[in-house]
């Protein structure tokens, strides 16, 4: 079982679905301020108050994350992005003057597409990182690789971010995450270094979580590497134990 393609999981799909709609005030600086794992269990949006615009967003998002099988636009983003619009126009939503068409405007094609991508690939990175989290998986696949996996205009530079974060987890580079040779960005699952990658108080875009997407529309995902593969770089040795299974709880109070 390798996960690499951010595509549909059953585990996304029940993760969206347990979320608790939170309407907020609070801009991005305020959200992080807040207990990692009620943010985790919400959805949300940056000074969103509306409760049936975050429900629009959920249910168009169960969508995107479950498609029926039959062919439809219905998921689309350009259909979500009018159904969207549709709605603020009905309530009689205006921005004000100075932010219109910018990401602080709930009615913006940037700001609904962002929250679309932002969801979905956060339900996905959540869900795969659960199934991911078995012993046998884990003893196969114990480590896994950044990578691009869309491309960027101005692309951040995730070799800094990745060496950064694996500095700050106090480990030295060979031991538990490593930056090969020819720049591929590795480390064992459950290294620190994953949650650091994530870290606001490392990278102001951070979203504080040990899944991608690290940073918000980032375009970097993670894909598995075999066991074979991480001893033949160093990363663990033929007879090492594979990374311990960690917990949910866990996760978010390491990302804390």
């Amino acid at each position: 079982m390798i996960f690499s393609d951010p595509t549909s999981l059953p585990d996304a799909v029940k993760i969206l679905l347990a979320k608790n709609i939170m309407p907020t005030s609070l801009d991005t600086a305020g959200i992080r301020q807040l207990d990692r794992t009620l943010v985790n269990q919400s959805l949300f949006s940056a000074q969103t108050l509306n409760p049936y615009l975050l429900q629009l967003y959920r249910d168009r998002l169960e969508g995107i994350l479950n498609p029926p099988q039959h062919g439809t636009t219905e998921f689309s983003q350009g259909y979500i992005t009018r159904d969207i619009k549709d709605f603020l126009a009905l309530v009689g939503y205006q921005p004000n003057p100075d932010e219109a068409g910018t990401l602080k405007d709930l009615s913006s094609d940037a700001r609904i597409q962002l929250v679309i991508k932002t969801n979905t690939e956060m339900a996905q990175g959540q869900g795969w990182w659960i199934q991911g989290q078995q012993a046998a998986i884990l003893d196969e696949w114990p480590a896994q690789e950044l990578f691009r996996a869309e491309s960027r205009k101005v692309p951040r530079v995730w070799i800094v971010r990745f060496r950064t974060a694996g500095q700050a987890s106090g480990d030295p580079m060979g031991k538990g995450w490593v930056i090969t040779a020819d720049d591929r960005l590795i480390a064992l699952k459950n290294h620190p270094i994953w949650n650091l990658l994530g870290s606001s108080a490392l990278f102001s875009d951070g979203l504080d979580r040990p899944w991608p997407p690290f940073a918000f529309n980032s375009g970097m995902w993670v894909r598995d590497i075999s066991r074979a593969i991480a001893e033949s770089i160093g990363l663990i040795k033929p007879d090492e134990d594979a990374p311990e299974p960690m917990t949910l709880a866990d996760a978010m109070k390491e990302a804390a």
